[in-house]
């Protein structure tokens, strides 16, 4: 089973040009490329930072974009998007009993695990004690499933120490419950805005590019304004391949863009 993976979409309001490059415009070229290329997929995921500033007429630029996507998506928010103004957005995403953007759903023979990390007003990640009861619940409900898990901040330090700033915080009880859970075969991460893969408690794991541009690999600074980025990274996107046993195969892929439009 083929699907495609996207994040870190941060799209302005329409005829919003204050942020290079255009957000819009690469969105549309690696939805274009995933039309031509890959309509066989099953589904997309989208591990949030769906707009900038998370106000209602960039989440209405960002649906219209959207729906010119193929196959069908699933959608979680990052730090840069306002849970409410994105569920107002995408009314039919599952939303759990406390009002959180998680869900599941099977395809494939995989269980797709969907969570909401945001923390408003933050640009770091939190699973409040309610979320980690519904992950807990989820997974002992699918204990037998192989299961993926996606959300928008990685849970632990990638040796870029602006990003490893503002990542998720609960790592310690994060960690429990994968540990706990091993029908969990892969996990899968935005917010870094960089192609990377490694493993996390002997779990392997996915940071997806964006489909703006990428950060810049700085490994030395910590602050926004410090960093220096010597081999910009254009937009891109994944493609995965999975088997009902939860097997990974997983490619990077770019699109050409002009990165002053």
């Amino acid at each position: 089973m083929k699907f495609i993976h996207l994040s870190d979409l941060h799209i302005l309001s329409r005829n919003d040009m204050s942020r290079k490059p255009d957000a819009a415009a690469t969105l549309r070229k690696v939805i274009g490329e995933v039309n031509a290329l890959h309509r066989d997929a099953e589904i997309c995921v989208i591990t949030g930072d769906i707009t900038h500033r998370g106000t209602p007429e960039q989440y209405e630029h960002a649906v219209d974009i959207l729906s010119e996507l193929a196959i069908p998506y699933l959608v979680i928010p990052g730090n840069h998007d306002i849970r409410e103004a994105f569920r107002d957005a995408f009314p039919t995403t599952d939303i759990d009993a406390n009002g959180f953007v998680n869900f599941g759903h099977t395809i494939g023979g995989v269980r797709f695990v969907m969570m909401d990390s945001i923390v408003p007003d933050h640009h770091h990640g939190t699973l409040c004690d309610h979320r980690l009861a519904w992950l807990r619940d989820e997974l002992a409900a699918h204990r037998d499933t192989p299961t993926f898990l996606f959300m928008h901040h990685p849970p632990f330090e990638m040796g870029l120490p602006f990003m490893d700033t503002i990542r998720l915080d609960v790592e310690h009880e994060l960690g429990e419950i994968v540990q706990a859970n091993r029908q969990i075969k892969h996990l899968f991460f935005g917010h870094l805005h960089r192609p990377a893969t490694g493993t996390w408690l002997g779990v392997p794991f996915v940071l997806a590019n964006s489909t703006q541009c990428g950060e810049p690999l700085d490994f030395r600074h910590e602050k926004e304004e410090e960093l220096e980025d010597r081999n910009p990274l254009g937009p891109g996107y994944g493609i995965g391949f999975t088997d009902p046993k939860g097997g990974l195969r997983y490619h990077f892929d770019f699109v050409k863009f002009d990165m002053d439009l």
